[in-house]
């Protein structure tokens, strides 16, 4: 069988977009490992060819070879979990190729999606139900239109299947865009976890309903902007039929996992065209709105996951992350009974410790938008049984609205110009703590010069710095459960010349502090940059710029020191 299936691989790379030939491959590789495996799936007539031609995806689960690394089975499945060394993941039908190479023996899943004994068919007023999609969309509509003086319902796009991607935002003034953290929340970028959508659904409505009757829920509401977005992946709920999840598949239309299709750290080189409809549409979102906080719900597990996903090394704000992580998990064990939510460290990972993963919008968000995002996993059954939904809901109801007084913690502030009092688009990092790797510092809002640095109680050390203006360091103390007010006001930075100018062999700068790194680059007059400097400013003064190699003629000089930038003409002489 083995020598059969090396045969078709190997002529198989001439018919490659022959889609019969794939199907009959991997038809004989499901029956090959029906028999290494003893796939109990199989054995109910089932196979991952069928499963593949009907629903684009296929779970199967496998003891991690020795010699196959996180790294390489990440990056052709989509892994759901790790533990024991026996890995669960999803495949597509490139993924499932892939796999089929590996000559190891696994067993497919049945899809929790088709086990209709699961999945409610009650109305969506039952408590006990998973709604329909069109009534989500009614009720999305309702929460707006019922609750107007703190509601509003946003449209952000639409998925492959034109399903439209919808959240709330909650607010004591919803029309404005106030100088408060925002918080948002959002469920099922998978769309056979649907536990999260309806607690999305049950956590937007209590705050709606309880914001006249509760004082906690009223300072939260009038003290942060709360987006909620409960279903990320429609066309993947709702995969079979607008009616039922029943048929839910983790993959959207397209067959991409979501939450494996935003821009990896520390840098991708996609273009718009290779992310997802629904990827892009979120993207644009969350850059519209800045997250200060923000976490996105899943099932399949039960624990709080905090960055990194890709990484190894610590986030610098680990230590927060862990505690933000820990109060989430203690609380659903006051309300809870014992052994729920107590997976890995009774209930928080650091994302890698668990498994690897690219492209997570948790990463995403955290590390190119500077907002602080975990990810947190409700239910060991992907899809609980409806009738358990009100208990689910009841012990993370209290950890849900806990959750969001983090974004009311840390320090915060304006960032003005001196003279003008015009918001700048300013940095604000902590010394001795931020690093450039993790781009953990964050960022102001341009329009209103506001930022949110979210991190434990202590005295911190912060730079703020903004193009064309002079930093500012000062000392800030945040206290426990305090959001500490810090605002700050630069001058317009100082200008600089090079001299002499026409150059011979060198040239020079003075520069007034020290501590930063000063670029210089030469580009001709075609625009080719043909020499780029670099020299630490050790002390303040004159700096001598060496010009060795560069030939002789005109250049415009670019010149960048700690977020200032210039831009003069040079000549260098004969």
């Amino acid at each position: 069988m083995l020598l059969v299936m090396r045969i078709f691989f190997t002529y198989g790379l001439m018919f490659k977009n022959c889609r019969r030939y794939w199907y009959l491959l991997l038809f004989i590789s499901t029956c090959f490992y029906h028999t290494a495996g003893q796939n109990s799936y199989l054995r109910s007539g089932k196979s991952a060819f069928e499963l593949l031609r009907a629903r684009g995806e296929t779970i199967i689960r496998f003891k991690k070879p020795a010699h196959i690394s996180i790294d390489e089975i990440t990056r052709n499945l989509s892994i759901d979990d790790f533990r024991n060394d026996t890995i669960t993941a999803y495949a597509n039908e490139k993924g499932f190729f892939w796999f089929s190479r590996l000559n190891i023996a696994f067993d497919i899943l049945e899809p929790p999606s088709l086990n209709r004994d699961l999945i409610s068919a009650k109305s969506l007023n039952a408590p006990d139900s998973y709604p329909a999609y069109f009534d989500y969309v009614d009720l999305m509509n309702s929460f707006a239109s019922d609750h107007p003086e703190i509601c509003r319902l946003i449209d952000f796009g639409a998925t492959v299947d034109g399903r439209r991607l919808l959240a709330v935002k909650i607010s004591d003034h919803p029309d404005d865009r106030e100088q408060e953290p925002v918080v948002f929340y959002t469920s099922t970028m998978h769309g056979d976890e649907p536990l999260g959508f309806v607690v999305m659904l049950r956590l937007i409505d209590h705050l709606l309903n309880e914001y006249n009757n509760s004082a906690e829920i009223k300072d939260l509401v009038d003290q942060t902007e709360i987006y909620i977005n409960p279903l990320a992946n429609p066309d993947g709920a709702y995969y079979v039929s607008d009616t039922s999840i029943i048929g839910s598949i983790r993959f959207n239309k397209n067959q991409v996992d979501l939450n494996r299709d935003f821009p990896e750290i520390p840098s991708d080189t996609r273009d718009s065209a290779d992310f997802q409809p629904e990827t892009l549409h979120t993207m644009n979102f969350m850059k519209d709105i800045r997250p200060a906080l923000a976490a996105n719900f899943h099932g399949g597990a039960e624990l709080v996951n905090y960055p990194w996903d890709t990484w190894v090394t610590y986030h610098p704000d680990d230590f927060w992350y862990r505690r933000i992580s820990r109060k989430y998990a203690d609380t659903v064990h006051t309300y809870s009974p014992d052994g729920y939510m107590t997976f890995q460290n009774n209930g928080i990972t650091r994302g890698i410790d668990w498994y690897q993963v690219y492209g997570s919008r948790q990463d995403y968000l955290n590390y190119y938008l500077s907002g602080r995002e975990v990810t947190i996993e409700l239910s060991n059954n992907k899809i609980p049984p409806a009738n358990q939904i009100i208990d689910l809901w009841n012990y993370n109801k209290k950890s849900l609205v806990q959750y969001i007084a983090n974004a009311l913690t840390g320090f915060s502030g304006t960032v003005t110009d001196s003279a003008s009092g015009e918001p700048l688009f300013a940095r604000i990092r902590i010394i001795n703590h931020d690093r450039t790797t993790d781009n953990s510092f964050v960022f102001t809002r341009a329009e209103n010069g506001r930022y949110f640095r979210l991190i434990n109680e202590g005295t911190y050390q912060v730079v703020f710095s903004a193009t064309g203006h002079m930093y500012k360091i000062v000392n800030v103390i945040v206290k426990p459960g305090e959001l500490t007010r810090v605002n700050m006001s630069l001058s317009t930075g100082f200008t600089i010349n090079p001299y002499p100018n026409p150059f011979s062999d060198k040239f020079s700068l003075d520069i007034p502090y020290s501590g930063y790194m000063l670029d210089v680059t030469f580009i001709d007059l075609s625009g080719r940059k043909v020499k780029i400097v670099r020299h630490p400013v050790e002390s303040s003064g004159v700096q001598t710029i060496e010009t060795d190699g560069l030939a002789p003629g005109y250049y415009f000089i670019h010149v960048s020191y700690n977020d200032q930038t210039w831009l003069f003409k040079g000549i260098k002489a004969d």
